[in-house]
């Protein structure tokens, strides 16, 4: 957060050396997320996105409600155009590649209609690492005091609902290869699940089952066959899912140290 607040502080001054560096990286990040959306739907994308500028990015995180790091990410609440938002900063040492964070952009604001994916309200392209700025949702978190059955159910099929949605829904099955629980969140005001992070994944090519890629996800929820063989096929989110829906079903979770099973904390989905 700190290199982020440096950096802006650099872009946010009026000198030519700083007009110039912003409009270079506006170009570059624009150039890449016009590529994944021309890949994504055969440009014939709605892009209903507002473009923030590295001024606006910077007035909204100079009084933060709150952060939270996911994942690979820095999730803030702020006040942007006097509303509050949430804005994901990916932190430079995570910072692999470009296209990555166009392409969860551009598969989010294509997705943003449905209740159980983050709405992504517009993004920031002026900066080295563009920032994605969602809607609001109360305690950002997936975790709860206590999960009823009902509940557990609910959250499973709104997961999957998303899941659906990317694997029949665009122009060829999109496969997100991260479901995992860090991307799932919770809105406290109606407790629906709403996924997230869509910077792994991948489209099949079309007429094809499957796609072979460089292997990327998160251990022990990532499908071992994909893990090994690097093939991307829609089997791949179901493995994940199915590490989740174990989860949510039996309260327990996979030990990331050493793999074996053990009770899952009750404030846990």
């Amino acid at each position: 957060m700190h290199h982020f607040r440096g950096l802006m502080r650099k872009l946010i001054s009026s000198s030519a050396s700083a007009e110039k560096l912003k409009k270079e990286q506006y170009l570059k990040n624009g150039s890449a997320l016009l590529e994944e959306f021309i890949a994504l739907c055969d440009g014939k994308c709605q892009i209903p996105l507002r473009y923030f500028s590295a001024t606006e990015i910077d007035r909204a995180i100079k009084h933060l409600e709150n952060t939270m790091e996911i994942f690979n990410s820095h999730i803030v609440m702020a006040s942007l155009d006097n509303r509050r938002v949430l804005m994901r900063l990916v932190p430079p040492k995570y910072f692999e590649n470009l296209n990555n964070i166009c392409r969860d952009i551009a598969i989010t604001s294509q997705m943003s209609h449905l209740k159980s994916v983050l709405k992504l309200v517009g993004c920031c392209l002026e900066l080295p690492e563009p920032v994605l700025v969602y809607e609001y949702v109360d305690a950002i978190s997936h975790a709860k005091k206590s999960v009823s059955w009902e509940r557990r159910l609910r959250i499973a099929n709104e997961i999957s609902s998303a899941i659906v949605y990317l694997h029949s829904e665009f122009t060829t099955p999109i496969i997100h290869r991260d479901i995992q629980p860090s991307n799932v969140i919770i809105d406290q005001n109606n407790g629906v699940a709403k996924i997230m992070n869509f910077s792994y994944s991948i489209s099949l090519p079309p007429g094809e089952l499957e796609v072979e890629d460089v292997v990327c996800g998160t251990y022990w929820y990532a499908d071992p066959e994909y893990m090994v063989s690097g093939i991307v096929t829609q089997k791949t989110d179901v493995y994940s899912f199915g590490v989740l829906l174990f989860q949510l079903l039996t309260g327990k979770k996979v030990n990331m140290v050493d793999g074996k099973i053990k009770e899952w904390p009750n404030n846990c989905v």
